[in-house]
């Protein structure tokens, strides 16, 4: 529920910021800088078979670019710039046995506990490289290629430590064995500020062979104030 009022409370301040930025932004500003905002969920792939997650992971991305055309192109043009995005994983029967082991492992809930949420956190500093298109209008198209930088990791377990125990709440700081660099294509395809999005991270969250293959599959809706 508090993700939810996140993500409305965005939307909210994103749609404000377009009506204030439409009366002292130029036309000529606007097309040169892009800003979004991406709220979406991550469908996890090759998440191991003794545990099972959540079926909706939200995440957020924040980003701006500069825009260049392309050639004389007036309906295409190449933007790049920076982001910060984060991804989440939550675990319904399961944890990480140990954030700060050489091999990390998800392991399913002891007999006897029992679990309110299992949390993986993932937060990046992005380089967002996108080729846009003009189709009509004001209906919009782009392609492009996400390069992601880690900052930050985090595991937050609520839930009971013993059989029959009190309901703990536990903050774990800095996973390791996780790749510091990601790659992900990715698309938009809409109509003035909002448009469908969907990304793809290549490289997976965890080193090979020092934990899981898993990749994240966002898709979302992108808000582009400007």
């Amino acid at each position: 529920m508090k993700r939810v009022f996140q993500s409305i409370l965005i939307i909210f301040l994103v749609v404000s910021f377009q009506q204030s930025s439409a009366q002292t932004l130029s036309e000529s500003a606007k097309k040169k800088v892009t800003v979004g905002v991406d709220l979406f969920t991550d469908i996890w792939n090759n998440v191991p078979s003794t545990v099972n997650d959540q079926l909706i992971n939200q995440g957020t991305n924040v980003y701006m670019t500069y825009n260049i055309p392309v050639g004389n192109s007036k309906t295409t043009t190449f933007g790049i710039g920076l982001g910060f995005g984060t991804h989440n994983l939550s675990l319904k029967d399961g944890h990480i046995a140990d954030i700060k082991s050489d091999t990390i492992q998800f392991v399913p809930l002891a007999l006897g506990l029992s679990l309110k949420k299992d949390k993986l956190t993932f937060s990046y500093l992005e380089l967002p490289m996108h080729l846009k298109f003009l189709i009509k209008k004001s209906f919009k198209f782009s392609v492009g290629l996400k390069i992601s930088y880690l900052i930050d990791s985090k595991e937050k377990y609520v839930g009971t430590l013993i059989a029959n125990g009190a309901t703990r709440k536990i903050k774990n700081k800095g996973v390791y064995q996780l790749n510091t660099v990601g790659y992900s294509p990715e698309i938009r395809f809409g109509y003035k500020a909002i448009n469908v999005f969907a990304a793809y991270q290549i490289v997976s969250i965890f080193r090979t062979g020092h934990g899981p293959g898993i990749h994240p599959f966002s898709v979302g809706i992108t808000i582009t104030p400007f």
